[in-house]
């Protein structure tokens, strides 16, 4: 019996001491390799003058080709367009970036991301190898439930997010594998056109986003510009008129949501390219004069 126990013993220790060993090594890799996500760009750049960030979701990624607008306005922009993103990331990002770097003009997609303030996997996943920042730290702890056993055990914020940065991902960080979008361009274009799947935007808008009035707070603070714009939808969305109420909550918002040939889309909430290269062109001509 003496013998068991002592041998469980053994086990458990050797298993406690992997779990640490692989969350060490997870995080060395995620800390030491070139960026393969927005997030972690934004962790490595330092002491930048950007004229013009982007914040939003796929409706960024997607839409806002940094590369014609660069051409357009001779300004340093960035496109920081997370796919899925929600405004509590797009916080986060901010939040960041503005620890380290200036920026004169914010432009933030809105649109029914204004009903939500959670935080996504989509940007927290990627967070949790840099628990340790304090920026990060602090927002996590405000908005994930599990943060306490994702700051303390060893290699449970690996565990439960190994969809995203399991051993796939950080085999890709070590051997330095370039991602699909490069995130110092940040614009990652669709192709084709399929308006087959529905969309609807909710019927009824939330009450006051208190993230957005965060986001909104933060850019005053920095003396940051900040620009809204809703961007376009294909011909079939639903609940359009959602767009119209929101435009009554924040009436500086530009809206884009209508006007756009249904063979300009990728799907009914997505530009393709072809569609993107028009926006882009749009975008900078209605807020070309709004800019610092």
């Amino acid at each position: 019996m003496k013998n068991f126990i002592l041998h469980s013993i053994s086990i458990l220790i050797l298993f406690i001491l992997i779990l640490y060993v692989s969350d060490f090594a997870y995080t060395f890799i995620y800390q030491n390799s070139k960026p393969r996500n927005k997030l972690q760009y934004i962790l490595k750049v330092e002491n930048q003058d950007y004229d013009l960030v982007f914040l939003g979701s796929s409706r960024v990624a997607n839409h806002i080709d940094t590369k014609i607008f660069d051409t357009l306005s001779s300004r340093k922009t960035i496109n920081l367009g997370v796919l899925g993103a929600s405004l509590n990331d797009n916080l986060l990002e901010l939040k960041l970036l503005v620890h380290s770097n200036r920026i004169k003009n914010l432009v933030l997609q809105l649109d029914d991301s204004y009903q939500r303030t959670n935080s996504t996997t989509m940007v927290t996943a990627g967070a949790v190898p840099f628990l340790r920042n304090d920026i990060i730290k602090e927002h996590i702890k405000d908005n994930l439930d599990n943060f306490n056993k994702l700051y303390y055990l060893p290699y449970y914020r690996y565990a439960v997010n190994a969809h995203k940065i399991g051993f796939r991902e950080s085999f890709f960080s070590l051997i330095n594998r370039k991602p699909k979008i490069d995130p110092k361009i940040g614009y990652y274009p669709m192709y084709g056109n399929n308006l087959e799947q529905p969309l609807s935007l909710p019927k009824e808008l939330v009450g006051k986003n208190p993230v957005f009035d965060k986001i909104a707070d933060l850019c005053e603070e920095h003396n940051i510009n900040l620009i809204m714009f809703v961007a376009p939808y294909c011909s079939s969305i639903k609940n359009i008129e959602y767009i119209d109420k929101l435009k009554q909550r924040c009436p500086e918002v530009i809206d884009f949501s209508r006007g756009y040939a249904d063979d300009l889309f990728y799907n009914c909430g997505h530009l393709n390219h072809k569609g993107a290269q028009k926006f882009t062109k749009d975008l900078f001509l209605r807020i070309n004069a709004m800019l610092k």
